[in-house]
């Protein structure tokens, strides 16, 4: 606590990379490789309560990784078009940071279904789903440290106690006077840590009951739980963001998290009125 409290009023200035001998290790890299680790092992341990062999769980997390990093980068660069445009090679540099949530379920989804589909497991795509959440929220977490020691993902100035001294080279052009700002990465590491405890909790509780209630559905459907709430946390912090895309006349990421807001509850109300242990008439 004493470390960030150092950094947030900018009495120390975080390095960008790290200099062993001849090596240099960007520390927002760093961050991925190790969310990647902490999500894969947390999924190996899980396979077992979902009925998927540790050769299955490597195969699919491959896929996933290939697949959600490729959407994530990409997400990130149509979102920035104009940007990158001009600056072509930055494409490429993933360690100078964006990667997008909202490019990597979706690489990651389409990578599930070419596994499903070319490889004839037959494996449920919810229970998959349910299986790797946790492991997707895991990796958010930790890897919104890169974004800390990239100093991104910041809002709007603010005099608020938690306030975050960021650099002037790293400040938008209409915010250079300005010294603080909010920091949004450790909101959404709050927030998706709440969440994470709450699927494991809801996970756990409803397993130990047996009984046939709302939150026995919601274990059925963690994957949905977890777009919902994340998506209601960020479509609200999208509007602190300094650099939120902006699609004609709206903020591109809130329209995107109220669709999905919208589209999980209609999904998770339509598998209660399915279920057989619920009857929601």
């Amino acid at each position: 606590m004493l470390a960030l409290n150092c950094v947030f009023s900018g009495a120390f200035i975080l390095p960008q990379e790290l200099h062993l001998g001849i090596f240099n290790i960007r520390i927002y890299g760093f961050f991925i490789a190790l969310s990647t680790m902490a999500a894969f092992y947390l999924a190996i341990y899980r396979t077992t309560k979902f009925g998927i062999n540790r050769s299955q769980a490597e195969d699919i997390i491959f896929y996933l990784l290939v697949g959600g990093l490729l959407g994530a980068r990409i997400y990130h660069v149509l979102s920035s078009f104009e940007y990158y445009r001009n600056n072509f090679s930055e494409v490429f540099y993933i360690w100078h940071g964006g990667l997008s949530i909202y490019g990597a379920v979706l690489g990651g989804a389409l990578a599930l279904y070419f596994y499903k589909k070319f490889k004839n497991e037959n494996l449920s795509a919810k229970n998959l789903l349910n299986w790797l959440t946790p492991s997707v929220l895991l990796g958010q977490i930790i890897g919104r440290f890169g974004n800390l020691f990239n100093y991104e993902i910041f809002g709007y100035p603010t005099a608020l106690p938690w306030k975050m001294f960021v650099p002037k080279e790293f400040r938008p052009q209409e915010f250079l006077a300005d010294n603080y700002f909010h920091p949004l990465f450790l909101y959404e590491q709050v927030f998706n840590s709440a969440i994470l405890l709450f699927l494991l909790w809801l996970e756990k509780t409803s397993k130990v009951t047996g009984k046939n209630t709302f939150s026995e559905l919601l274990r059925h459907n963690l994957f949905l739980v977890y777009v919902l709430l994340y998506n209601t946390v960020r479509f609200g912090l999208e509007f602190l963001r300094t650099d939120s895309p902006i699609l004609g006349d709206f903020r591109q990421n809130s329209v995107v998290s109220l669709g999905l807001v919208l589209l999980c509850a209609v999904m998770i109300f339509i598998n209660a009125r399915n279920s057989k242990t619920l009857a929601f008439k």
